[in-house]
């Protein structure tokens, strides 16, 4: 039996994030919350053991990895399918002014009619990647995960198998932000299964209460 622990941080805040602009696969440069937020970040795990960092290709997570590995001698892995979804023609787009166009295609991961991401392709990007970090690890790794917030919520459903919507539930009924720039959780693998075990204002029975089956 082979258990890796992955421990992620969403990348700090960004230029586009302050300006309410989609941001996926465009970038923009961290600001100073963002690096405060890294930096946050590299506080809560500093007793952390980590093993490896992985991170996306996108500089906004290559910056905020670099901030928050400050200091350790570890190898950084940049993996191009670590990256936020692809919104085609929308990216840079003000959400805002533009919410009730982008709401059911946010919820359903339809952007292929424009060059982005579909379900599907980011399904298969997502599963394929975890599972390689995986086979590249070995039992008892701590590993550091440095991504983006779309996908955070994606992987809460379909990787993890969480209920996401009762996650952000009691997020936001405990005035915490549910995808927050800096850290956001831990999960585990163990031969092949992800499992969320931590998130920041969550207990273990709180997990335990997100499981479908549960």
């Amino acid at each position: 039996m082979k258990t890796v622990t992955f421990w992620y941080v969403r990348h700090g805040q960004t230029l586009f994030n302050k300006l309410d602009k989609m941001q996926g696969w465009c970038d923009s440069p961290l600001t100073e919350q963002g690096i405060k937020n890294a930096e946050e970040a590299r506080e809560i795990l500093k007793d952390i053991p980590l093993d490896a960092a992985y991170t996306s290709t996108s500089e906004r997570c290559r910056d905020t990895c670099a901030i928050v590995i400050e200091g350790r001698d570890i190898p950084v892995h940049e993996k191009k399918g670590l990256k936020e979804i692809n919104f085609g023609t929308w990216e840079a787009v003000p959400q805002g002014e533009n919410e009730e166009q982008i709401a059911p295609r946010r919820a359903a991961v339809h952007w292929e009619d424009c060059g982005g991401d579909s379900f599907e392709s980011l399904r298969n990007r997502i599963i394929e990647t975890y599972n390689a970090i995986y086979d590249e690890c070995k039992d008892g790794d701590n590993v550091l995960i440095v991504s983006h917030g779309g996908v955070w919520i994606w992987i809460q459903s379909e990787l993890l198998d969480v209920n996401k919507e009762a996650f952000f539930k009691m997020k936001i009924d405990r005035g915490l932000p549910p995808m927050p720039n800096g850290y956001n959780g831990c999960f585990t693998c163990t031969d092949g299964v992800f499992r969320l075990k931590s998130s920041p204002g969550c207990t273990e029975e709180d997990i335990k209460k997100l499981y479908k089956e549960e």
